[in-house]
């Protein structure tokens, strides 16, 4: 089994197949199919191994494959709960996320964008959505070295604070332009008090964070 070990609330006991991706990874990777609409389960399914099993071991590809649709509908279920509700498996709710386990969660994310690659462009060129996917670029694998501010760091703890707010806003998209009303509906919102602590675990009061204009 892999050492990248979800949060027990995405993570039911089971056994994970070797060649499948790391659990983190994959995570990262079956969050980003849940929110590209009208993906075929036949499009985001040959992703989902580093190295494919032979076609005659059908058990083993059976299994794999249970393990992985449980883990979906585990992280559909979260997503579900909306915001402040629903976490990404990359850290605990109220601590500062480490930075190592959202990069490996978000190369599982942006493997599910590729599957896609003119929706999520579209959500790069609006400008209401922009700011969204700016949110996971500082994690983004990239070849070679390059020149970062001082306050990159800074700038991630921020943003990773922030990803899991707009993982809810981003499926209600991809519900909306698939349009099920009923899932849509079903998600949870949650009223937060302008003076309460924000949900996000910055520690500031929710007014002076995320209800920042």
């Amino acid at each position: 089994m892999s050492t990248s070990a979800p949060l027990p609330c995405i993570l039911a006991p089971m056994i994970w197949d070797p060649d499948l991706l790391p659990p983190l990874e994959m995570d990262g990777y079956l969050t980003g199919t849940l929110l590209t609409p009208e993906l075929e389960a036949s499009e985001w399914v040959r992703d989902l191994w580093t190295k494919t099993p032979a076609l005659a071991d059908d058990n083993r590809l059976t299994k794999a494959f249970a393990t992985v649709l449980a883990r979906r509908g585990a992280i559909e279920a979260e997503l579900q709960k909306g915001w402040p509700g629903f976490h990404p498996s990359y850290g605990e709710p109220g601590q500062k996320a480490d930075h190592d386990k959202v990069r490996t969660w978000v190369r599982g994310f942006y493997r599910a964008m590729q599957l896609d690659p003119e929706y999520w462009s579209a959500l790069v060129d609006d400008e209401r959505t922009r700011d969204f996917i700016g949110l996971f670029v500082g994690f983004i694998d990239i070849d070679g070295a390059i020149d970062e501010r001082d306050d990159a760091d800074e700038i991630r703890d921020e943003n990773a604070a922030l990803i899991p707010r707009v993982l809810v806003a981003m499926r209600k998209l991809a519900l909306l332009r698939e349009g099920n009303a009923p899932a849509l509906k079903s998600i949870k919102t949650h009223k937060v008090g302008r003076n309460e602590l924000c949900p996000c675990g910055s520690g500031l009061k929710f007014k002076r964070c995320c209800a920042a204009p």
